[in-house]
């Protein structure tokens, strides 16, 4: 698996005027920077969140700022360019908007946490869930929805 990623760098290095030396030295750079950023708590691993996307977009900034930095960013066109820095501040504000969402979930009450992470992580029916807490269906759905509302109105 490991290989995979390092050709998907390779490849994307070659397609904007490097070589694979040059990829190399990225996915190195790449690795140190994912390893400081997690021992940083910059990054925090999400459920659904990948960290080979992580990687792969903290990779491309390594190579545009050195591409900028070699002025050799004549060589790419604008639009590749802008079309990678327009993804990787799509991932940034992704990641930052989950743990944005994750701080709100831990101010929510024990037990609304409990219910949504049944609901929406371990994907148990409202049945399931009052049963397992102790409530009546109805009274599930209820507190799933306020809970989600209090949940929303924190967010924003």
């Amino acid at each position: 698996m490991y290989q995979k990623y390092q050709d998907s760098i390779i490849r994307m290095v070659q397609k904007n005027s490097g070589n694979a030396d040059d990829a190399m030295d990225i996915f190195q750079e790449g690795l140190i920077a994912l390893w400081t950023n997690i021992s940083q708590g910059k990054f925090k691993m999400q459920d659904k969140a990948k960290i080979s996307t992580y990687f792969y977009a903290l990779c491309r900034n390594i190579w545009i700022s050195r591409l900028r930095k070699k002025k050799n960013v004549q060589t790419i066109e604008d639009s590749q360019i802008e079309d990678v820095a327009d993804e990787v501040d799509e991932q940034e504000e992704y990641y930052r908007r989950i743990n944005q969402l994750e701080k709100h979930f831990e101010r929510l009450g024990e037990a609304c946490k409990k219910l949504l992470k049944l609901f929406y992580y371990e994907k148990a029916s409202l049945k399931e869930i009052a049963t397992t807490m102790n409530l009546t269906e109805k009274t599930a759905k209820n507190t799933k929805y306020r809970c989600m509302k209090s949940l929303r109105s924190n967010y924003k």
